[in-house]
C-alpha cells in the first residue's frame, strides 16, 4: 500500500482509493464499530491475545488463531494498524522521500518499492518535497508519522535528513541516489560501467569526437556516469570527450542543445545524462538543423523511459535494473529495522544497454 501526505487527501493506491482513518472497519458509519474486545468476547479470549494473533511472529497457538480469525470474520473485524503500532512500537510504515512522482521512472519506482514493502509486511508513505524561490529543499516532518524507516532517492537533499533519521536512530537507505558526506547505506546502478559502456559503443562506430552531456546540478551517480566514459573514450581513442552542462529537463536544455550543434566543432556523438536530454538532442538535430541520426550524429541516452521505444526516437539507451534495486533496498531496510544493525550496505547493481536507431 502507498498512502501519501499531499495535502492529507485520499490517493489512488493499486487503483483503489483509500483513506486515512482511525476506524478499524468499512461498516456503515450508522453501525457501531466492531473493537477486539468484541472479537476477544465471542471468540472467548483476553483482548491482549487478539492483539497478539494478529501481529506476525506472535506465539500464539494454531488452535487460539483460528478461534480468533472465526470471530474477526464473523464480525467483519478489521484491525487498526494505527493502534497495533502503539502495542508493537512499530508503525510498518517506510517513508519514500522523492521528486517529481511524474516523472515515468519515479512513478514505476514507487510502485516497485511499494510492492516489495508489502511483501514484508510494510506499507510506504510518500513524502512529498518542494523547491522553493531560493532553490532551497523542504521535506516535512516526517518522524510525527511514526515511520519505522526511510527510503530516499534524491541526490539533492540536503543533509539533514540523514542526520535527523541518525539523531532518531531510524534507518535511511538511499535509492538509485548518494548524497555524499552522509553515513547510510544506497542501492545505485553501475554508473561508471554504464559509462564505459557508452564510449566502448562509440568507439566501435568510430567516433572520435563525442561530447557528454549533463545536467546542471552535480550528483555522485552522473559524476560516476561521466568519469567512466570520459576515462575509457580517452584510453580507446585518445581524445578527450567534451562535457557539456545543459538542464535535466527537455524544455530547458534547448538553447544548450542548439548552440552545442551550431558549434562548428560540432560533435560526432552526444551520450546524454538523461533519456530527456537525448530526446532534445534529437528534435533539434533532426527538425533545427537538418541532421540525419545515426548517419550525422549520434545520440545515446540514459533511462530507458517509455518514449525512447517509440518510433519517432527508437534511442540507444541504458535500462537500469529498478526491480532489483527496489528489492535489494527493501531487503537492507527491513534488516536494519529488525536486528537494528546500521552497518552501512553500499551496493552496485549492473546496468543493461539497449542499442537501437540512434547509434550505427
Amino acid at each position: 500500500m502507498l498512502i501519501s501526505l499531499y495535502d492529507y487527501v485520499p490517493i489512488c493506491v493499486n487503483l483503489v482509493t483509500v483513506k486515512l482513518t482511525y476506524e478499524s472497519t468499512h461498516m456503515n458509519p450508522a453501525k457501531q464499530t466492531v473493537t477486539s474486545k468484541d472479537v476477544a468476547k465471542l471468540a472467548g479470549v483476553s483482548q491482549s491475545t487478539v492483539s497478539r494473533v494478529f501481529v506476525p511472529g506472535s506465539s500464539v497457538s494454531e488452535k487460539t488463531k483460528q478461534k480468533v480469525f472465526e470471530a474477526a470474520k464473523a464480525l467483519n473485524y478489521r484491525p487498526n494498524a494505527f493502534a497495533r503500532s502503539l502495542t508493537t512500537n512499530e508503525s510498518k510504515l517506510i517513508g519514500l522521500v522523492f521528486p517529481d512522482a511524474d516523472y515515468p521512472i519515479h512513478m514505476k519506482t514507487l510502485q516497485l518499492i511499494s510492492s516489495e514493502l508489502q511483501k514484508q509486511g510494510y506499507s510506504a508513505v510518500l513524502i512529498p518535497w518542494q523547491v522553493d524561490d531560493e532553490d532551497n529543499h523542504s521535506i516535512p516532518n516526517i518522524f510525527q508519522y511514526r515511520v519505522d524507516g526511510v527510503i530516499a532517492a534524491s541526490a539533492t537533499f540536503n543533509k539533514s535528513l540523514y542526520e535527523e533519521c541518525e539523531e532518531f536512530n531510524i534507518p535511511i537507505v538511499q535509492y538509485a541516489r548518494v548524497v555524499e558526506g552522509t553515513k547510510s547505506s544506497y542501492v545505485i546502478s553501475d554508473n561508471y560501467e554504464a559509462g564505459q559502456q557508452a564510449a566502448q559503443l562509440l568507439h566501435e562506430r568510430g567516433v572520435k569526437n563525442a561530447v557528454y552531456l549533463t545536467g546542471e546540478v552535480p550528483t555522485f551517480t552522473n559524476d560516476e556516469r561521466q568519469s567512466g566514459f570520459s576515462s575509457e573514450f580517452e584510453d580507446l581513442t585518445g581524445k578527450t570527450p567534451r562535457i557539456i552542462e545543459a538542464s535535466y529537463d527537455y524544455a530547458s536544455s534547448l538553447d544548450k542543445v542548439r548552440a552545442m550543434l551550431a558549434d562548428k566543432n560540432r560533435p560526432e556523438a552526444v551520450f546524454c545524462a538523461t533519456d530527456n536530454l537525448a530526446m532534445a538532442v534529437m528534435d533539434i538535430a533532426r527538425i533545427e538543423c537538418g541532421l540525419s541520426i545515426p548517419q550525422d550524429l549520434q545520440v545515446i541516452g540514459f533511462d530507458n523511459i517509455p518514449q525512447t521505444e517509440w518510433l519517432s526516437y527508437q534511442l540507444t539507451t541504458f535500462r537500469q535494473d529498478f526491480r532489483r534495486l527496489a528489492r535489494e533496498c527493501v531487503k537492507i531496510i527491513v534488516d536494519q529495522i529488525n536486528t537494528q544493525n546500521r552497518s552501512l550496505v553500499k551496493m552496485m547493481v549492473p546496468v543493461k544497454l539497449i542499442v537501437r536507431k540512434t547509434t550505427k
